[in-house]
């Protein structure tokens, strides 16, 4: 009877061993998931994070998969739900919902955000003052540059939706296109989406008044995550060069000659509360 007793816990012991294994090993090879909200097509974001996201992998010793979303909104809701480890999202996201969903600042782009008022080049639009009257396209309410076109407006002494009637469409890149076929006079986005629209719609437009600047988009983590992972995501976004990227689309994405991102402070996007506190009044 002992014997069997015997044989049977060891039957036991090695029965469980290979699940336990692989248990550790399903756990360890758990990808991360990497947010980007939809400033650019998504073919676009694939392009530019795909080869970001595999170098944090390799660095990690874990995979980590880009994923985005088909609205401002959507990306939001996830954002808000943490269905991002490590996401890249724009600043007023960050103002209003980092520390309720439990994010921290990790890096930002290595430049400052704001709008470019852009018209085809044979418009007969100049100045803001010469769209009171026309239709503004721009990307979701929701975005930041969204915010940004309408301090413009108000600067320029036109007020919104009723000098100048503001079109929010799907995307910045919606915007450009219907800027192209001439169903909106101007449209107010990011930079980047500007020289991202010019290189793949093959055309250029023309600024007409580019707003102020504030933070720019930028990393955070959720702050649950290990430490050593989160110190190794700062230290790949703070040394990247974006070497994956095909050099033609790193061009337009990146401004400047340096590294194209930094570290971030919870601090430099007070700014950003001021202006919604200001906003709301």
């Amino acid at each position: 009877m002992q014997t069997a007793l015997v044989r049977m816990t060891i039957c036991l012991i090695l029965l469980a061993q290979p699940l336990t294994g692989n248990a550790e090993v399903a756990a360890a090879v758990t990808p991360y998931i990497m947010g980007v909200f939809p400033f650019v097509p998504t073919t676009t974001i694939e392009g530019i994070f795909a080869p970001l996201a595999a170098e944090l992998s390799q660095a990690l010793g874990r995979p980590v998969k880009v994923r985005s979303a088909s609205s401002f909104d959507k990306f939001t809701d996830e954002l808000k739900n943490r269905v991002f480890d490590i996401a890249f999202i724009q600043p007023f996201d960050y103002a209003s919902l980092a520390k309720s969903a439990g994010l921290l600042p990790l890096a930002s782009r290595n430049e400052v955000l704001n709008s470019y008022i852009v018209v085809r080049n044979d418009s007969p639009v100049h100045s803001m003052k010469d769209l009171k009257g026309k239709n503004m396209g721009m990307p979701p309410k929701a975005a930041a540059v969204s915010f940004l076109n309408s301090v413009v407006t108000k600067e320029a002494g036109l007020t919104p939706n009723k000098d100048v009637m503001f079109v929010f469409l799907a995307s910045h890149q919606a915007c450009l296109q219907q800027l192209m076929i001439g169903n909106v006079a101007a449209c107010g986005v990011s930079p980047t989406a500007v020289r991202l629209a010019e290189l793949q719609l093959k055309t250029t437009f023309r600024l007409i008044k580019e707003s102020p600047a504030i933070p720019t988009p930028l990393f955070v983590v959720k702050k649950e995550l290990p430490q050593k992972d989160r110190d190794t995501m700062l230290r790949v976004l703070i040394t990247t060069d974006l070497a994956g990227v095909s050099p033609e689309l790193r061009n337009k994405f990146v401004e400047t000659n340096g590294k194209p991102f930094r570290k971030a402070t919870d601090r430099e996007y007070d700014v950003i509360r001021t202006m919604m506190h200001n906003n709301s009044r």
